[in-house]
């Protein structure tokens, strides 16, 4: 509410122009978050309707009683390569968690040498980092399933190992983020006797836990909904996004798509719950232009 009134209060201060293009700004604003909130709202209508009522009419508030056995079904019938829904989840859990912790650690070291050690060859190296963001992504396609296969990593835990690659625009948020740490903190905590490892965990790292935790959460959200790359190397472990995919083609002959819906609705509940619980720390860690330390 108070910052309701203080938004109001600002609004009132502005030129006619200004609040013309303010209006018109929010405008849309509004009609963009009814475009992303619709379709999660219509999945749900659609969630808790018979098949013949989501056929008879696709865009009818579902009728009372609502279909919540939708919900039981989906948990009974979304299978795939005779991993359960929850078997899915767990393999979705490990999957997102893992890659985000891995990918966040080794970026933030990767970034900290890059950015605060001077040694031949590091412009070469970050001069890759934005050569890579620069290649299609098709392009490096084949090469990387063939290399996946030949290392023996699918179908496997060891799958992570894929979350070490740390180039890409978290490298250049990290390093364009240790640019802002002053040294001088190294340099206290060497007079102190501070070894380089020491250096890093004690003095630069608790720094920069806010964007870890930040972009991890976005990496995390990024996994969870990736259905491709878990239907390419993890065909034995589906993710839950995974055998949403494979469940389509079924409903396409069945029609049961009610029941898919409540599928896709229970993998969204722990992204929104996620978002719910952080938006306020994502918000407060975003910027114009990039992310703040």
């Amino acid at each position: 509410m108070e910052k309701m009134k203080r938004g109001l209060r600002i609004f009132r201060g502005k030129t006619n122009l200004e609040k013309v293009l303010f209006s018109f700004l929010f405008l849309l604003f509004v009609i963009y978050s009814v475009m992303l909130i619709y379709p999660i709202l219509w999945g749900l209508m659609s969630s808790l309707k018979t098949t013949d009522a989501y056929f008879e009419n696709t865009f009818a508030f579902p009728e009372w009683p609502f279909q919540f056995s939708n919900y039981s079904d989906a948990l009974d019938e979304i299978t795939a390569g005779g991993m359960s829904f929850w078997g899915m989840v767990w393999n979705s859990t490990w999957f997102a968690g893992g890659s985000a912790l891995i990918t966040m650690e080794f970026t933030s070291i990767y970034a900290y040498v890059l950015n605060k050690y001077k040694f031949r060859g590091r412009n070469f190296l970050y001069g890759i980092c934005i050569f890579m963001m620069s290649v299609p992504i098709g392009a490096t396609f084949v090469s990387q399933y063939r290399l996946m296969y030949a290392l023996h990593i699918t179908n496997s835990y060891l799958i992570l190992i894929t979350a070490m690659n740390v180039y890409g625009m978290n490298l250049v948020l990290f390093h364009s983020f240790y640019s802002n740490v002053s040294w001088s903190y190294a340099e206290a905590a060497q007079m102190d006797g501070a070894n380089f490892y020491q250096i890093y965990f004690k003095a630069m790292r608790p720094q920069a836990v806010p964007m870890m935790f930040t972009l991890g959460l976005l990496v995390f959200i990024g996994k969870w909904n990736d259905y491709m790359a878990p239907l390419l190397y993890l065909p034995k472990m589906p993710t839950l996004a995974t055998g949403l995919f494979r469940y389509q083609t079924i409903v396409e002959r069945n029609g049961e798509y009610p029941i898919l819906f409540a599928g896709l609705i229970m993998c969204l509940i722990p992204i929104m719950v996620l978002f719910g619980l952080f938006s306020e720390k994502l918000m407060s860690n975003i910027s114009i232009g990039g992310l703040k330390g």
